[in-house]
């Protein structure tokens, strides 16, 4: 609710007047923490995944719980496991307040109208008035007659039988909780602290007013003649919530006998236990809950602490059954939490409660096998027929004419081998049929048979598909004898977590990985990066034989990041695992866990030969910030986080960021402070690996809040970009992947001007392109499937079928439009004509295209154009880039240089493209699979429209990184 305040985090000196000041003067310590409560049931509430819970009550009349969120949403949930029982929209904008129930239905709360409604969701009636400006609280005073209050200096009395109200003047500061013990008086409790007793009979004046906090009232209760609340202290410079409940006795306030009961964490949310006298109940913001007694000081001694798993979020709302047996939680996340007894397993919210209302079951017709003979069909009742309608079952006349099936002629055989005795003839059985079998001529036979050939399932071709390798075992022909003519060395799969070999063929044809990683040394036990390395050397020297990545395997399964991951399999893994969800967070581990080994080794040998030039005075360093790609690279921070739909976001913030950019600054700090014992922790944080030049994305994250129009801005980086599918557009791969890279949404996000969750829009701008760009497909949904299955072709205007010269384009070599029907410089006119059959079969078959133009505006918006040259097969020219504009940051040529695919088989498998040039500057594509390794055509590569085969990973590699020395890999 509004009037809470959070606990800010802080631990520090409470401020306490003399009279409130209790004996305990050392630190607090319970003496008894046996939880008499426990959990029983958990839920996300509709909308939960957007809005928190704003308000939940116990029904008064049926076993029932009541909630509402901050999206004007209302729940309704059935018994001890919670079970939904209705939900209903009360208002499109305002959260829900508070909710009270009543016998012939509930009342709902929100900013500026109250909602009545029955308990199966039908609305009966809506109060408005202009008196209800920041309604806050609800109370009954009798069975026609309501309280509410607010912000705002109105206190409204309510008639709902005459739909009437009376206006209450109050302090400006209004009245946020609303309050009773049962007997006349009300307590009214505001924001400011201030604490008033009215008589119910004559609410317009106030019995008693006195202040309960010094800075602001959380919330508080009423039992009897006991009031306790809860609130905050006013310090030197801000409000510290206190960490105590304050009991006054309501016949005592002039002489302010109140005395303050210590709890394990400061409340905000205070309630009464009905069942037992003096019994109530504390939740702290942090999901601590306290039970202790008011009666007397001494008995605050024992009390019962226990935790509502609240994850990340705040207890907003809390509410105890009439029974005392059940206790709710509702917190920000939007789960919906309920407590009972240790020993009470299914809990009673009230002790007389009405059976509830339910929907009446559907009839069940009864069930029965297929094979079940004995069963009555007449049994199943027929639904009623329409005028002029028959049933199935009434077939024609022309259906029920008995023809007979034409024999087969008598075997040519059997007539010559037979003998007559009589009219009867005797012939030895052929046995061209089996016994008891009557042969008849099917007319439609071949013609059938034809048919189901043509319109077959397309095969898996054999070198796609799982090889199971068994030792001591002969093959059992010649076929079965796995083929690698290529001369590459290829990987067995006879270890466990071998599902990562595609992966590892990728990541060793890359040149700039694999030298880094040769490089690479430390002094750890189980480094990926050494063991990288060796395996890579490995392959190196292998000659072309088969090799084990034993080592790494071993290594990877100590790493306690992968395990968390779930990439660890077991032993035997079922062959049902999800292979394509499986390989891509693999991809995203690797890059992320080898970044930091070497960040980790540059640390510490830095920190090895500080201590080693101690003693000798510093020498002059010259910056470190290289030249790559033809620009100056910012330095990064190494935390890196993965730029797409994932779960696993690890961001920067600005100021780290804002510090990296600084060209030379951190480099000369760094040379000053060497007269220091240990080299900045910061600084050497803030480096760059070479992982994170190759494959670092640069991106802006701007929020702004929708209400207030608050923007905030946080720069980070990102090793790989996730296709969001969401964002798919007419335009084919090059838009999807655009649309990824500059991901627009709208989500719930806190904003510290409105002081709230409110809508927030959240875009990106991309400030770096990497050189090698990492996709990962997704093609976990039945959506992301059928987009790779589906073949989409190629959306080409009927202007540029035609041969005939069109309207230059008024942009030129900057058109961003894809199909733009206008003339391009760069495009020839003869287009139709210059593509082959190869080419235009790939056209209307693929969705990948083996070229991608990246243009990078000043403004952070990218601009893809897939090229579809015929000169796929041919290295770039690294002379040949034309002038960049002024209005562009950076402009680059990506050509697609590996794929991962997965193999819809029984059992799945992962197999790569590597795209290897040879001494003659001509790209050849390659396919890895474990042991079996083949030569691939170009169009084989990016055509997905098969039901089998759908791409994991992408790799589009820079024509600025093809360097002539790639061509030595071969």
């Amino acid at each position: 609710m509004e009037f809470h305040y959070t606990d800010l985090g802080m631990q520090s000196e409470h401020i306490m007047e003399d009279q409130f000041q209790t004996k305990y003067s050392q630190p607090y310590i319970l003496r008894n923490q046996e939880a008499e409560y426990e959990v029983r049931s958990t839920v996300l509430v509709d909308g939960g995944d957007r809005y928190g819970v704003s308000a939940s009550v116990f029904d008064k009349y049926e076993e029932l719980v009541w909630m509402g969120n901050q999206g004007g949403h209302v729940t309704s949930y059935y018994g001890p496991n919670l079970q939904k029982y209705t939900s209903f929209q009360i208002h499109q904008t305002e959260e829900v307040r508070d909710i009270l129930t009543l016998e012939k239905g509930i009342y709902c709360l929100t900013k500026t109208s109250l909602r009545h409604q029955i308990r199966r969701g039908i609305p009966q009636h809506t109060h408005k008035s202009s008196n209800m400006m920041d309604m806050q609280c609800l109370f009954q005073v009798n069975s026609h007659k309501f309280l509410i209050g607010g912000h705002q200096d109105k206190l409204l009395e309510l008639d709902i039988n005459k739909m009437t109200e009376t206006v209450i003047k109050v302090p400006a500061d209004g009245c946020a909780v609303l309050r009773s013990g049962g007997g006349s008086l009300v307590a009214c409790g505001s924001a400011n602290g201030m604490v008033s007793l009215r008589d119910i009979r004559n609410p317009g004046k106030a019995e008693h007013t006195f202040r309960a906090h010094s800075a602001c009232l959380s919330d508080l209760d009423m039992q009897g003649n006991h009031l306790i609340t809860c609130g905050f202290t006013q310090s030197a410079t801000v409000a510290v919530p206190e960490p105590y409940v304050l009991v006054w006795d309501v016949r005592r306030v002039k002489g302010k006998a109140a005395w303050s009961i210590p709890t394990v964490s400061p409340p905000l949310l205070l309630h009464f236990v009905p069942a037992v006298s003096g019994r109530a109940v504390a939740l702290a913001g942090d999901g601590h809950v306290t039970l202790f007694h008011v009666n007397e000081a001494h008995e605050s001694e024992y009390q019962s602490v226990f935790q509502v798993n609240t994850q990340t979020s705040q207890c907003s709302v809390m509410d105890v059954s009439s029974t005392s047996q059940a206790l709710v939680f509702g917190d920000q996340s939007g789960h919906l939490h309920l407590f009972s007894a240790q020993h009470n397993h299914e809990p009673h919210f009230n002790n007389f409660s009405r059976a509830t209302e339910f929907a009446d079951p559907a009839p069940e017709l009864p069930v029965v096998g297929f094979n079940d003979t004995t069963f009555q069909f007449s049994t199943v009742p027929l639904s009623p027929l329409a005028s002029g309608s028959r049933w199935f079952n009434e077939l024609p006349p022309d259906f029920f004419k008995k023809i007979y099936r034409k024999p087969k002629p008598i075997d040519p055989e059997v007539l010559k081998t037979m003998k007559m005795q009589g009219p009867i003839g005797y012939a030895p059985n052929p046995k061209t049929h089996r016994r008891n079998e009557m042969p008849y001529v099917e007319d439609n036979l071949d013609n059938v048979k034809k048919n189901d050939a043509s319109i077959s399932i397309q095969p898996i071709p054999r070198h796609y598909l799982k090889i199971e390798i068994r030792f001591n075992k002969l093959l059992p022909s010649d076929e079965d004898i796995i083929v690698n003519k290529t001369g590459f060395p290829g990987l067995e799969s006879t270890m466990p977590n071998s599902y990562c070999n595609a992966m590892l063929q990728v990541l060793y044809y890359i040149p700039p990985l694999k030298a880094t990683l040769l490089a690479h040394t430390c002094a750890k036990e189980f480094c990926l990066s050494c063991e990288l390395g060796f395996l890579f050397r490995t392959l190196d020297t292998s000659g072309g034989a088969p090799c084990q990545a034993s080592n790494f395997l071993r290594a990877f399964r100590t790493v306690p990041e992968a395990a968390a991951l779930g990439l660890i399999l077991p032993e035997r893994a079922e062959p049902r695992a999800d292979l394509v969800t499986l390989i891509q967070s693999w991809n995203r581990f690797i890059l992320h866990q080898i970044h930091y080994e070497i960040l980790e080794t540059r640390k510490k040998e830095k920190e090895l030969t500080f201590l080693a030039q101690k003693t000798s005075p510093p020498k002059p360093r010259v910056n470190n910030t290289r030249q790559m790609n033809g620009q100056y690279e910012y330095q990064y921070n190494n935390d890196l986080e993965f730029l797409g739909p994932s779960e696993y976001e690890d961001e920067l913030d600005e100021e780290q960021w804002r510090n990296n950019h600084d060209e030379g600054t951190a480099v000369t700090n760094h040379v000053q402070n060497e007269s220091n014992d240990l080299p900045n922790k910061r600084q050497a944080d803030n480096e760059e690996s070479e992982i994170s030049q190759l494959f670092a994305i640069g991106r802006q994250q701007v929020n702004k809040c929708m209400k207030c129009n608050k923007e905030e801005e946080r720069v980070s980086a990102a090793l790989a970009c996730a296709l969001a599918f969401a964002c798919e557009a007419r335009g084919g791969f090059a838009e999807l992947l655009r649309a990824s890279l500059c991901a627009r949404r709208t989500t719930p996000a806190w904003c510290e001007r409105c002081a709230r969750f409110t809508p927030t829009a959240q875009h990106g701008r991309i400030l770096r392109l990497p050189p090698i760009l990492a996709i990962n497909c997704g093609g976990v949904t039945a959506h992301e499937k059928a987009y790779w299955a589906k073949g989409i072709q190629k959306d080409v205007p009927e202007a540029s079928k035609r041969a005939g010269i069109s309207k230059p384009c008024r942009y030129g070599l900057h058109c961003a439009r894809p199909g733009c029907r206008f003339k391009h410089p760069e495009r020839s006119i003869l287009a139709p004509q210059f593509h082959s059959l190869k080419s235009s079969t790939q056209e209307s078959n693929c969705v990948l295209p083996h070229q991608l133009h990246i243009r990078l505006q000043s403004d952070g918006e990218v601009i893809i154009n897939d090229k579809t040259d015929s000169s796929t097969d041919r290295l770039p020219d690294i002379n040949k880039h034309k002038k960049k504009p002024v209005t562009m940051r950076s402009e680059q040529d990506y050509h697609l240089s590996a794929v991962v695919v997965c193999v819809e088989d029984n059992p799945k498998n992962l197999v790569s493209y590597v795209r290897i040039p040879d001494k003659k500057d001509e790209a050849r594509w390659f396919l890895f699979n474990d042991l079996s390794i083949v030569q691939v055509s170009p169009d084989e590569v990016v055509q997905f429209s098969s039901w089998w085969k759908s791409p994991c990973v992408l790799f589009y590699t820079s024509s600025r990184v093809m360097l002539p020395s790639d061509t030595e890999t071969s």
